[in-house]
């Protein structure tokens, strides 16, 4: 699975947002299934096909949005297509209300309103939450496989640390956390972090933003952002650099940042995978699915990836890129080659500053 998934990542965003939306499908589906009931949705087959069709129009509605603008620089003639977007999706989506009140039947109310608030929150909690993975991924891969990867291994060293120190019961929604292995796995996390996010910069295909789908993988020839060079110099006490021969170390901005990205995996998004359990523990099931042996369903692995890709979306925009008004260079750059030649040249004369 690991090799698989370094596979898809080596061919970029093309290859990885289908994997990504699959997967929301899949959890999706599985929690759907947790509070269906199957004889009543006999009687109500039209019923059974709404969840779906709400489903396909937030699929679409996320998918419109978060890759408008690297659509549009692969199809510059999509752009007649995204006039209308936003009013095709709002229709979309009125129907489907209509469709849901047609459906209400006598005997059936209290079950279908509440089936309806369960679609609702699950569509919002796990499809427009998890498409935002999407716009992480198209500011470079970079910022899809950090995030990704802590969570990984605080889960590996959370098991690790565990067995091996754990005394102190942490949480009784899962009796098998233990404080040492919390901590522990905090700790292992962020070390992993900061090496992580000090190795990848070495690949410009995983820290450049995706332009288009269909160009180079990554945009290789774009220019390293400044969160990426080394900048903080860091030195040793006398007697470390007399045992190690290390005199200090040098870390980039972004690995400073790798930092609170461990805490938060480490801290705060288990606890997604704690809210998962009192879900499982309130509807008396011991797994979501049995899709992967041994492990459960995919929302078993991925409840706390949710937490973690909202939070990198919202670190990503009020922190790391806070304060950039523009787009990047290479998004300007690209944005002006769709321009017919007439706009190109109004464009170039403004910027000369010579009358349009």
């Amino acid at each position: 699975m690991a090799y698989s998934f370094l596979g898809l990542v080596a061919q970029g965003v093309r290859c990885v947002i289908p994997v990504v939306m699959l997967i929301k499908v899949m959890m999706f589906n599985e929690i759907l299934r947790i509070n269906q009931k199957e004889r009543k949705d006999r009687q109500m087959p039209y019923f059974k096909l709404l969840p779906w069709y709400f489903l396909t129009v937030t699929v679409f509605a996320m998918l419109a949005y978060n890759l408008k603008e690297v659509l549009l620089n692969t199809v510059p003639a999509w752009a007649i297509f995204y006039r209308n977007v936003g009013i095709t999706t709002f229709a979309l989506y009125v129907v489907g209300f209509v469709a849901f009140v047609l459906s209400l039947r006598k005997g059936y109310y209290k079950y279908q309103i509440g089936q309806f608030t369960w679609i609702s929150m699950t569509l919002i909690f796990i499809m427009v939450q998890g498409s935002l993975q999407i716009t992480n991924m198209l500011n470079g891969m970079f910022f899809f496989l950090l995030p990704v990867s802590c969570v990984v291994h605080n889960d590996v060293w959370a098991y690790a640390c565990g067995t091996l120190f754990g005394r102190t019961k942490l949480l009784a929604l899962s009796p098998k956390k233990t404080l040492e292995g919390f901590l522990g796995a905090w700790v292992m996390t962020t070390i992993w972090a900061v090496w992580f996010a000090g190795y990848m910069p070495r690949f410009k295909r995983l820290v450049c933003p995706e332009l288009d789908l269909l160009g180079s993988v990554g945009n290789a020839n774009c220019e390293i952002d400044a969160i990426f060079l080394p900048a903080h110099a860091i030195a040793f006490p006398s007697f470390v650099a007399s045992v190690t021969g290390w005199s200090g170390l040098t870390l980039t901005p972004m690995q400073l940042h790798a930092i609170v990205f461990a805490a938060f995996s480490s801290l705060i998004a288990p606890f997604g995978g704690f809210f998962a359990s009192g879900l499982k523990r309130a509807f008396k099931l011991k797994d979501f699915g049995t899709l992967i042996p041994g492990h459960g369903g995919m929302t078993d692995r991925m409840d706390c990836q949710i937490i973690m890709g909202l939070f990198t979306f919202v670190y990503l925009q009020t922190v790391i890129f806070r304060g950039e008004q523009c787009p990047s260079v290479d998004h300007i750059v690209t944005c002006l080659m769709s321009l017919p030649p007439a706009q190109l040249q109004h464009v170039l004369n403004q910027v000369k500053g010579s009358p349009p």
